[in-house]
Order: C-alpha cells, then sequence, then structure tokens
C-alpha cells in the first residue's frame, strides 16, 4: 500500500515566504499543498499547517481550545530570534525552522511533524540553547530595553513608563547582568542579534512622541 498523502496548510504571513514554501513543498509527491487564510474554518482537516510564528500560535490555540491532536503545526519564521521559539514549542509546534534553511531541511520538518515527532534546524537549535543558558527578562526590563533601542536616555524612558529615574536605572543594570554586557550599545545589539524582545507593550508610535535627549549612552546613568 502506498504511504498516505500528507494534507499540508501554508499560512504565512509573508507572501513570498509564502510562495516559496507552497512551490517547494508543492514538489514533494507525497504531499498536497493548499494555501489559505489563519481563520479558515477548516484547518482541522489538514494534517501539517505550516505557519509563521504569529499565525502558527493562533492554530496551535485552536487546536488546543479544541482538544485536538491534529493538525500539527510547523513554525517557519523569517528570522532566528530566540524569543519566539520556547514559547512555540512549549505551546506544542512540532517543528520550528527558519524561511532561510533549505529545501531539504523545511520539507524534512513537516515529514518529522506528520510522523508526531520534533524537529528543529541546526541554527534554530543555536539560538535556542543560547536562550536557555540566559536567564529570561522581565516584562519590564523588555519595555526599558525596547526604549533604549528606541533612543530613549533615561529620563524620558521614566517618564514613558510612569516610573523614576533610579528605577529606569535598576532594571538596567538587571537586564545588563542577565545579558552579560556592559553597556547601553552592547545591550541593544544583544537583543536586536538574539531577537529577545517580545512584542512588550509599548507601541512604536507612543515612542516616536517623545523625542530623545541624546542617542544612547555607553553607561547606564542618565
Amino acid at each position: 500500500m502506498p504511504p498516505r498523502t500528507i494534507n499540508v496548510a501554508v499560512v504565512h504571513d509573508s507572501y513570498l515566504v509564502r510562495l516559496g514554501l507552497v512551490s517547494v513543498l508543492a514538489d514533494c509527491s507525497d504531499m498536497t499543498v493548499e494555501a489559505i487564510s489563519p481563520s479558515d474554518a477548516g484547518l482541522t482537516r489538514f494534517d501539517v499547517v505550516v505557519a509563521d510564528p504569529r499565525s502558527g500560535m493562533a492554530v496551535l490555540g485552536t487546536v488546543s481550545q479544541l482538544s485536538l491532536r491534529w493538525p500539527r503545526v510547523a513554525i517557519i519564521a523569517t528570522s532566528d530570534g530566540a524569543w519566539p521559539i520556547r514559547p512555540a514549542l512549549e505551546r506544542g509546534a512540532a517543528a520550528y525552522v527558519v524561511a532561510g534553511d533549505s529545501g531539504d531541511e523545511i520539507v524534512c520538518a513537516v515529514r518529522t511533524a506528520y510522523k508526531g515527532a520534533f524537529h528543529v534546524s541546526a541554527c534554530v537549535s543555536a539560538r535556542l540553547a543560547e536562550s536557555l543558558a540566559d536567564q529570561r527578562l522581565t516584562a519590564r526590563e523588555e519595555e526599558v530595553l525596547a526604549l533604549v533601542s528606541d533612543g530613549l536616555c533615561n529620563k524620558h524612558i521614566a517618564s514613558r513608563l510612569d516610573i523614576s529615574v533610579g528605577t529606569v536605572k535598576t532594571h538596567l543594570r538587571t537586564a545588563f547582568d542577565k545579558l552579560r554586557v556592559r553597556s547601553r550599545t552592547e545591550a541593544v545589539a544583544t537583543i536586536q542579534r538574539r531577537g529577545l524582545l517580545r512584542q512588550c507593550g509599548v507601541p512604536r508610535e507612543a515612542v516616536s512622541r517623545v523625542t530623545p535627549l541624546r542617542p544612547p549612552m555607553l553607561a547606564v546613568a542618565a
């Protein structure tokens, strides 16, 4: 008896990535592929859903809410930033790779997910290991670092978050210790390289209304 065909849905917020995924997976003789909307009520008819991190988390939420085992979710991220990886795996994602991985890697991720096993690519494994070695930033530390990344000085960060300048300095010192850095510049470079900041509730438009006094400095103090 020939192997059962894997029914794959592609749900990705990047048009080009979505086209590429459909093209790569459609070439596999053991797969049927369809690009659909994340709100499609028929998601449960698929064996594997290939999705960007946000859409994938939404699908995982639906699967969990309905107490279903299927579909399995394979996350295809456009960057290898660390912060989305652990939440996705903790919520039940079966695979996590990045769009820059090879077509063979992505196909392997889908087939592995279909078999009920787990798959992460080498670069994702490296980021995951790095994140496990770090202490997690608190939500407030992430907010402060997000504003540091936008060039705000301590005084303006304190005003934006309605906290004291001293509290801002305390959060920065603690964050620096966790990141193993010694300056604002190093901190910004580290969080950008590792993709450590979540969507931490600091609206971009709100940040833009506050004009920085000066570029980020190397010291913690304002």
